[in-house]
């Protein structure tokens, strides 16, 4: 009897580790990958992040003017009395502090000055906070699962990890996904997941209300959904000295946030928005509160469902999301009632934000703190579709199309102008076809050529989600890989003809992004053909 127990652990040990093991080696090399050459233009949402840690870091300084004299100086920067500061949420930056302390004696130095050169210290400082994290989080989610068996929870965190803008934000120096990542982890310890729920003990809620906290230092709009985590505590009538461990964490997490404001902008609760260097996003940020007004029709459209930025056409894999909270509702699975109405909360924020576009990014970035909520549900609701023929062929078409998708962001650029209505099939799979892909360690390291580069990875990712959505539906049939393998053809012709007859002004920002991305050739044909088109017409 004890021999078989014995065995019966060692096989579930062996499962463990398998589920946690190469699957994850697997995704941290694919969130790893970009992190790695160098482009002529940087992006202002991460200059401005790096400046600050590298000013804290190097001369205890708050003010950005001698990293921008170096590095340039962002457009996300607020003046006050003067001086040049990051208008962002400070959390990320200050994590980077110590990473900087650390790896600054051993990288390569910027150009007449002793400062670290910029892009060595941006893959290092993403791969440290954003990358390894972000990779770490997809896990999590597939623990998040309760009905995958141990031998499905690989391919739940290999879809959450492929198949979502997870993998989009995990490689660059943004404070979503590193929020996004705090989020679930206070969701986990104060209120528990769906799949993972624990008895809360002091040390845990004050734990819970650091991350809580910290979400919010990172990234301002989290408090949503920390004022919504701290609401099911008070529901749930957690007793008072957990909930005192709880806030006593919160404002500890908070609090170099509001140092950071206190000192740089005169009020704790004061932040650089108030500040705004450029007269644009002065004007953007007056409206309403700091740039949040009421929600409209076009703005919850747009992040939702456009082509240009919605986060359900980027990942349509995530629809499932309602499908798997309303059967945890049915379940009376506790939990289900604070995803939903944080997920509510978030969406209507993001709709009622004047620059709901965001600048130049993929998807929806400002929703990407509630991915890991919604890919929970959707995830819930894609193991229990599977179990039937329909289901499992739906499935696997979302799974698809999303990991497509998703790859078509990582191999060019994360970073779309929001004059593309549709990015992905006006400006990615045109420079695809012209040559251009992303600087990535097989191109830079490896030596392989970038189309080459691109190749690799596309197949390596795609090939990862075909075998993953075979594994996440219990209906294994052999035609499945096919129905994956139709569906991404399919997508491709379709955005092949969506950008089959593009505008002289969408081809001019296809220039000017390809310029930036270190193809000038290829941006220089496009801006000559243009020419001799207007030429011609005339």
């Amino acid at each position: 009897m004890n021999t078989e127990i014995d065995r019966h652990e060692s096989d579930a040990g062996a499962r463990l580790r398998w589920w946690i093991g190469p699957p994850l080696l697997l995704v941290v090399a694919l969130y790893v990958l970009p992190l790695a050459g160098s482009t002529p233009a940087t992006n202002p949402n991460e200059v401005g992040r790096i400046e600050l840690a590298a000013s804290i870091a190097l001369w205890a300084r708050l003010d950005l003017e001698d990293a921008a004299r170096v590095w340039g100086l962002s457009e996300d920067v607020a003046i006050r009395e003067g001086r040049i500061y990051s208008d962002k949420a400070p959390g990320l930056s200050i994590a980077a502090v110590p990473a900087i302390w650390v790896i600054t004696p051993v990288l390569p130095r910027a150009s007449q000055a002793d400062l670290p050169a910029y892009w060595p210290l941006r893959h290092f400082l993403t791969l440290l906070l954003v990358a390894l994290p972000s990779a770490g989080l997809a896990f999590l989610i597939g623990a998040e699962v309760p009905d995958a068996d141990p031998d499905s929870r690989a391919a739940v965190a290999m879809t959450a990890a492929l198949a979502t803008p997870l993998w989009t934000y995990g490689t660059v120096f943004f404070g979503h996904a590193p929020a996004a990542l705090l989020v679930t982890l206070a969701w986990f310890l104060l209120i528990g997941l769906p799949g993972l729920s624990m008895p809360l003990t002091a040390g845990r809620a004050a734990l819970g209300g650091a991350a809580a906290g910290y979400a919010v230092a990172t990234e301002y709009p989290t408090v949503l959904l920390v004022a919504v985590i701290f609401a099911t505590l008070l529901v749930r009538r957690t007793a008072p000295s957990h909930l005192a461990s709880a806030v006593a964490g919160a404002c500890a997490g908070a609090l170099p946030a509001f140092v950071y404001h206190q000192l740089a902008f005169g009020a704790p609760w004061v932040t650089g928005y108030s500040f705004k260097a450029l007269d644009e996003f002065q004007t953007i940020h007056s409206q309403g509160v700091l740039g949040v007004s009421r929600p409209s029709l076009e703005a919850l459209w747009g992040v939702l469902f456009s082509a240009r930025r919605g986060i359900f056409s980027y990942s349509p894999l995530l629809l499932l999301a309602p499908v798997g909270l309303w059967r945890m509702i049915r379940n009376r699975r506790r939990g289900a009632g604070p995803i939903v109405i944080a997920s509510v909360v978030y969406i209507v924020f993001a709709s009622a934000f004047v620059d709901w576009q965001a600048g130049w990014c993929a998807a929806a970035r400002h929703l990407v703190p509630i991915v890991p909520l919604l890919t929970a549900g959707a995830l819930m609701a894609a193991v229990k579709l599977g179990e039937r023929r329909s289901g499992a062929i739906i499935v696997t078409i979302l799974i698809a199309v999303s990991g497509t998708n998703a790859v078509l962001t990582i191999v060019l650029t994360p970073f779309f102008p929001p004059e593309f209505g549709s990015p992905l099939a006006q400006l990615v799979l045109p420079s695809l076809a012209d040559g251009a892909g992303f600087a990535n360690l097989l191109s830079s390291g490896a030596a392989m050529n970038r189309s080459a580069a691109v190749l690799c990875t596309a197949l390596t990712a795609l090939a990862a989600l075909v075998w993953a959505g075979g594994r996440l539906v219990r209906n294994r049939s052999r035609w499945l890989p096919l129905v994956s393998i139709s569906t991404v053809a399919v997508l491709l012709l379709v955005y092949s003809w969506q950008g089959a007859s593009p505008r002289a002004e969408t081809e001019l920002m296809r220039a000017q992004v390809l310029r930036r991305l270190d193809h000038p050739a290829i941006a220089d044909r496009i801006e000559g053909s243009l020419v001799t088109q207007e030429a011609a017409r005339e």
